[in-house]
Formats: structure tokens, sequence, C-alpha cells
């Protein structure tokens, strides 16, 4: 005491406050106004809900997991064991503890050993910066073994916990941040670990066990050292007896009791590979999640990984969810000789049209990084966890439609049709001719239909025929009519990048790099027909803004993030929605591609109620997709093979079979098409999916100008023969030809 006290008339901040009058009222003052920060929140897990506010994903801070509990959820005999062991002045004297304190101070300044906390209040300081430090080992070694410096600022801390918490709220908090070995951090684990039981059912034997191991968890583990722990375990009985929490007859008793274990294993199962979230689908939708937060909101991220204590809601909609997951799994089963011998990887988005709300992401794949899972979320843009991206055929001719349609082309716009045919000029957004290349000279594309060659002489078809009959000359000339930049323009507006975020404006230095094409989207005239990778996601997102009669919002997944402890939300960026065509263009786009499911390449692919849709198929059965609409939700489905999509792995022969809605055979088409596993993922999700009551698209009123014959002599209207596949574009072209 003589020596501390010579350290504080020598200047040395040391925290006695009332302690016996040792301490001078200046050196008191000194301790009071030591700057030493709040110790915070001890790091709690972070929950990912949907959007019904079921939890469907758990996050850890540094992997350590743990389950707080409150003060009347732990076993009363519990409570009175670890305070006879660990502070059995706890009720009386407050943080600092005069003896121990003088002792450990007297110690370490001395040159000594450095001495433990030696209070619960102190104990808790110094585990609860030992959690928040995580995986940072520097850290950790400094809140296991401080320095004088840190001891001090460590004592303060806890006379501020004390400050601030109640005896019974500090013991509580106490028993939740202790560490019982065996990955077990808190009681409510400890129990769960050891015995299989919860903290408020312990037992005065399991108390007393595990009362005795926070004093050295290694040393005094029952798994690997059972005579010790035992030897500390009647240790705690004797201290209880005296203090009277428990008879001597009890003690004795307990005493002879042998340690008997029911050991389980803490169940760390963090984030999107948890069991949790597989079992309920929503694994590569959190992978989503994880990414979203990551890359867009950094600080939030890194609370999650330290402090935690968050709760983020999510637009998931489980019955969407399970209804795409069903159905990816049902029509390409991954592991299935039958019905997907190529192992062609089945992946769909569901989008909210007006609000961006994405409602599920379903792959048919086992989420993980194990043998047999996969975690490339191939639904997303690369820098979001997904992969090099798809290819989108026809569906992409949803840019040239509506490109057409904002320039006032009606639903009767006729051009001639001769296949195959070389197509062009072609113009970029600097004026200069595109495309050129595969026989074709520049500025010119080689395109043929899918249905091959054109009567002598060709057919004219009309835009409404042309677009549900997909015919592939045709929109290559109307591509060309109403320009090729203005196209891609379209898209842009739509929301659409390449599948890595670059814009279809740029050159894309990445894949430059990787061989593929980089050149920008307005040089590749066969950008009509799908040639240029993007994500699933944008596509859905694309059509989701011409089911919204022309509002574009950008898939999004948070609704709201709340500090679990306090209530308070965290704030979120804007929504990024903003008009991209007027209504009356995205109803005349709506009304055409109602005629998709009626008459034209998904004719039979029906729900029951008002629905719309286009199907997309690249060459030589690359890619294969589908999109599909009614009023209350969009669906883009894209199906092919990930590991060797372009060669290998193309669908064709055997891997092309599928199973469509409701069959108990393989269909195997020969060729993949967007109507075929595509289209059967979408029908049989839409059949099963929260889509509400039915409700109509906005009709095209009569006296619009879409429903006038347009300019040019209409010789002969010819409606394209009733196709049983989807056609697929002609082969693409660019400089240099986009690789497939």
């Amino acid at each position: 005491m003589t020596v501390v006290a010579a350290l504080l008339c020598a200047g040395l901040t040391l925290p006695f406050v009332g302690i016996f009058g040792i301490a001078t009222r200046d050196a008191a003052n000194t301790f009071n106004d030591l700057q030493v920060g709040d110790l915070g929140q001890p790091p709690t897990f972070s929950t990912v809900y949907d959007i019904e506010g079921q939890p469907i994903a758990t996050f850890y801070p540094g992997d350590v997991y743990r389950q707080p509990v409150s003060y009347s959820q732990i076993a009363p005999i519990m409570r009175n064991a670890i305070v006879a062991i660990e502070d059995d002045t706890f009720y009386h004297q407050g943080a600092l503890d005069p003896r121990g304190t003088l002792r450990a101070l007297f110690s370490n300044s001395s040159g000594g050993q450095l001495q433990g906390a030696s209070t619960l209040a102190q104990q808790y300081v110094k585990n609860v910066k030992e959690l928040q430090a995580g995986n940072d080992r520097a850290a950790v070694q400094a809140a296991i073994y401080p320095d004088l410096q840190r001891k001090i600022q460590q004592l303060r801390m806890a006379a501020n916990v004390e400050h601030e918490m109640t005896q019974d709220q500090l013991l509580a908090a106490y028993l939740n941040v202790a560490y019982f070995d065996n990955h077990a951090w808190g009681v409510e684990v400890a129990a769960e670990v050891y015995f299989s039981e919860s903290a408020s059912k312990l037992t005065l034997t399991q108390a007393a066990l595990l009362a005795g191991i926070v004093q050295s968890p290694t040393e005094y583990d029952p798994v690997s050292n059972p005579g010790p722990a035992t030897l500390r375990r009647n240790e705690v009985l004797n201290r209880m007896a005296q203090l009277h929490y428990i008879s001597a007859a009890a003690a004795a008793a307990a005493e002879r009791s042998p340690i008997v274990l029911h050991m389980s294993a803490a169940p760390l199962e963090t984030g999107c590979e948890s069991s949790a979230a597989i079992t309920v689908d929503s694994a590569f939708y959190c992978d989503y999640v994880q990414h979203v937060l990551e890359i867009n909101y950094p600080s939030v991220w890194s609370q999650i990984n330290t402090t935690g204590g968050l709760s983020i809601y999510t637009t998931l909609n489980m019955r969407d969810q399970i209804a795409a997951d069903n159905a990816v799994n049902y029509v390409e089963p991954r592991h299935s000789a039958a019905f997907n011998p190529g192992h062609n990887a089945d992946t769909e988005v569901l989008i909210q049209p007006g609000t961006g709300a994405v409602r599920a992401i379903a792959i048919n794949r086992r989420f993980g990084t194990g043998p047999g899972e996969d975690d490339i979320d191939y639904a997303v843009n690369s820098n979001y966890g997904g992969g090099a991206g798809v290819q989108t055929g026809s569906s992409s001719k949803i840019f040239t439609l509506i490109t057409a349609l904002k320039d006032g082309f009606p639903f009767g716009h006729p051009i001639k049709v001769v296949s195959p045919s070389i197509v062009g000029p072609y113009y970029n957004c600097q004026g200069g001719l595109a495309g050129g290349g595969d026989g074709a000279p520049i500025g010119y594309f080689n395109v043929v239909n899918a249905e091959g060659d054109t009567p002598k002489g060709g057919e004219i078809y009309e835009l409404y025929s042309a677009t549900v009959g997909s015919i592939n000359v045709y929109f290559a000339h109307l591509e060309q009519q109403v320009g090729l930049c203005n196209v891609v323009k379209t898209a842009v507006e739509m929301g659409m990048t390449r599948a890595d975020g670059t814009s279809l404006l740029k050159y894309d230095k990445a894949l430059a790099s990787s061989g593929s094409t980089p050149y920008s989207a307005d040089n590749i005239p066969s950008f009509t027909l799908g040639a240029v990778n993007v994500s699933p996601m944008s596509m859905a997102a694309a059509y989701a803004s011409v089911d919204a009669r022309g509002w574009y919002c950008a898939p999004k997944v948070l609704l709201k993030i709340v500090n679990t402890s306090t209530g308070a939300k965290l704030p979120l960026q804007a929504d990024p929605c903003h008009r991209d065509m007027s209504k009356a263009v995205a109803d005349a786009a709506n009304y055409i591609l109602q005629g998709v499911l009626q008459t034209g390449t998904a004719a039979g692919r029906g729900i029951g109620r008002p629905a719309a849709a286009k199907t997309g198929t690249a060459n030589g059965g690359y890619y294969a997709a589908f999109a599909g609409y009614t009023p209350t939700l969009v669906g883009y489905v894209s199906v092919f093979n990930p590991l060797d999509p372009t060669t290998g792995g193309a669908m064709l022969g055997a891997n092309s079979c599928y199973r469509d809605v409701g069959s108990d055979y393989p269909s195997c088409p020969g060729q993949m098409y967007g109507d075929n596993a595509p289209g059967a993922t979408w029908e049989e999700t839409f059949l099963h999916a929260a889509l509400g009551p039915p409700v109509g698209f906005v009709p095209v009123p009569p006296g619009s100008i879409f429903w006038s014959e347009g300019s040019g002599a209409v010789e002969k209207a010819v409606a394209p023969p009733k196709p049983t596949k989807h056609l697929r574009p002609g082969p693409p072209i660019g400089p240099p030809p986009v690789h497939h």
C-alpha cells in the first residue's frame, strides 16, 4: 500500500477511488477524469430475416458462437456458484477489490508477473475486450495480458460498468461473456456443450463444475482434465457451503458425485453456409445479401463482424423462394442421370415490379465450398458473388422492341424477311460502322432464322408476329432501323450492365484480358440476339420495368437494418428508381409479350391468369432463357452448363434433357430451347408463388398509334408457323466476333 501510494504521489494515474483513504483526493479526481472510452456492448450475433420477420441466417463476430441470456434465464444455483468462487464480496464492495487490486498493482509495478482481474466487473471488462478483439491476435493478447497502463484502463472501465449496470445485470452480463473452454463462450453455450441443457436448468453439481472452469479454462477442462476439474468443482461446493448458499450436507453429497457430461458440439454455424440457411432454401439469397452489405454498406459489415447486434430485414418472400427452389430442382435436379445428365445449372430470380424487391434467388445447387457444393451465385453480377454471366438469346429482343415502340412503330410495322441475310449497315454511338466479321463486311451482320431458310422471295412479318415468333432476321433489320446505339441506350436505361458491372457503352478491359469480347455493346450488332453476357438479375429487373408500366427500380434486398438492443434504424441508401419508358410504350410491350404465351414460342405455357413472356436461346444450345411475368411478379430463368457452356457442355443430345411440368419422364428435345427447361421452371414456380389475386395488364387504347398499320405497303402479312421450340439467334458478330 505504501509503494502504491508513493506511485500515486509521483504522478502515476492509478484508480484508487475511496480505497481506505490511501489515495489523495487529487489522485482520485485524476482517476475519475481518466479518458478510456466506453466499453460498449459485448459482441453478439446479427440476424438476417425474411420479409415476414423469420430468421434465415445468423452471423457471429469473430466466429464466436454466443447465445446471451437474461438474469432470470440463468439458474439461481449457477449465479450463486460463480459469485461464491470468483467474487464473494460482489454484492458488497463494487468493482474494485482493495486487497486484490493492491496486490495486482504492486506486483505489476515492481516488475512481477502481470496479475489478472479480480472482481467480476474486472473480469467482465477483460472478457469483453477479448471478444471485441475477434481474430486480432495482438488485441486478444492485450486484453488477456495487459500492461500496467491497459490494466488501469480496464479498472476504470470496470468502475464505469458498475456505475451503469445493476448488480443483477452485471452478473448476467459476466456469465454471458465468460469462457468455459471447448469453444463455449457464455453460460448458455457452456450448459449446451457440456450437458446438452439450458442455463436455466443447471443442477448444483453442473453449476459448480462450470463455475470452477472460468479461473483456468484449459486446466479445469472436464473433458481433457477430469481430475483437476473434479477437485476444482469440489472447491466451489465447499465455498458455497461456507457462504451458506448450500448446506454442508448438500456440499458433501455433491462432492461424492462423479462428473457426468452429456456433450454436444457448439453449433458454430455462422452465415450463409449454416444448415439453417440451406434448409430453408435461402443460402444463395443470403449470399447476395452478404455481398450487398460488404460492397454497399462496408461500415455495417464491419459492425456485423466486430460488435454485431444488428437485425437485417430483407425482401425475401419465403413462399416465392420455396416455389422457385422447388422448381429449379424439379426441372433440372442436379444429381439426376435421367432428368439432368448434363449437370446443367438452372437459376431463377424473382423481382417485384415497381419496387425492385428481390423476392427469391434459386439455383439447383447446394450452397457451400465442400465437395458437390457451389458458392457461385449464377443469378447476380460477378462482383456480388456471381460468375461470368449468361447469354440471353432472344430475350434481349425486348430492348429493340422497346426502342421501336418508343419511336412509334405500330404493331403492324412490316419488314420483309429473307433468311439467311446480311443485314446492315450498323453504326455505333460515335457514328462509326459497327460489326463485321464472320463473313460479313464491316458494319454488317450475318443472321439466320432458327426455322431455317425462308421461301424464295422471303416473307413479310409485322412487329407483333415477329416478336411472338421471335424472328431473328426481322429483329436484325429492326435494330438497324431504330439504330444499334439507341437499342443499347434503351438497355442502359432499363438498368442493364455487363455481368461484371461494366457499362454496356464502355470498353471492358477485364473482358479484354480474359479473351472475351471487350468492345462496347454499340459495336456488336448481335446485341439484339443476346450476345453480351449479363446477369439474370439484371434481366429480371429490366423486364420488371416493363411490367411496372415503365418504372425501373434497381434490384434491392434490404428493407431495414436495426440495432437490436436500441431499436435504432441504420440509414439505407435511397432506392434508385426512374422512368425508363412511357406507360403507353410499356402497355404496348406487355400486350405483345402476352402473345408469346398464346400463339408464340411459349404457346401452351400457362398459369391460369394473365401473364406475358419472352423466350431466349443462344447459338448451339449454349444458353437458354425465359422471362415471364404477371402484373405482380417477374421471373427470369437461365439454364446452361456452368463448367463448359460453349463447347463440351452445350445442351445438345442427352445434355438437353429435363423434366417438364407434371411429367414423370425426361423430355429430351435434342437442343435446349428457352421454352424447354427455362419455360418449365418459370411455369412450375408461378403455379406456386405468392402472386396474389389475378390482375390483368392495362389494355392498349383502341385509338393508340400502336394499332395503326404504320408506314410502308403491306402486301402480305404472314404470321409465322407456330414453333414447337424457341427460336435461336444467328451467329453473333462484332469486332472481333463474340465468343460463345
